[in-house]
């Protein structure tokens, strides 16, 4: 899927794609600018991406990972209610520094989704995310994602979700569901 985005105040396009074991290795070795080092929220980017990536690849040993979205159906085919992680990955379609803008690691449990997502602070590609992983739950008939925040997300969260509060967890269910529905079918 591909999503406009905003860098540097001018109008690009981001792509969504599963990733595979390049893209975690690419996560793994996230770093920022020497100038960043006492950032609270690039701070908590890498450590999501490196726990993410350490996530990914303990399920992808145990053949519990997937890298595309016909490889998922076939493993819910295979087994209803089986447990399986992914990572959705947003990409720069120009040359970049930083081809990977963000990402999403999530999981699909027997009932539901959970996410954590980190994006560069780059506006829409958060959005772009969190509306692709709705539309993926959708596809699968999962009638909640479940969230977890920082104190640094969770006002895009508030924002996004247009709900009144979130704290270290959020749900994407229910009314807060069909916002996202009608704001995928505003931006496509």
């Amino acid at each position: 899927m591909r999503f406009s985005i905003e860098v540097d105040g001018q109008s690009r396009e981001a792509e969504i794609t599963f990733g595979d074991r390049d893209d975690i290795r690419c996560l793994n070795r996230w770093r920022f600018p020497k100038d960043s080092q006492g950032n609270e929220s690039i701070r908590d980017a890498l450590e999501f991406a490196r726990l993410a990536s350490k996530r990914w690849r303990y399920y992808h040993q145990t053949e519990a990972a997937v890298t595309s979205l016909a490889d998922l159906r076939a493993a819910i085919r295979r087994d209803a209610h089986t447990e399986i992680a992914m990572v959705l990955v947003a990409r720069a379609t120009w040359p970049s520094a930083t081809p990977i803008l963000g990402f999403a690691y999530f999981r699909r449990s027997w009932a539901t989704i959970s996410l954590w997502t980190f994006f560069r602070l780059i506006r829409g590609v958060g959005v772009g995310i969190l509306l692709q992983l709705v539309a993926l739950a959708e596809e699968m008939g999962v009638p909640c994602v479940w969230g977890e925040a920082t104190v640094h997300s969770a006002p895009f969260y508030k924002r996004t979700l247009d709900v009144k509060e979130i704290f270290d967890h959020f749900f994407i269910r229910d009314s807060v569901l069909q916002h996202c529905r009608e704001l995928l079918r505003i931006r496509h």
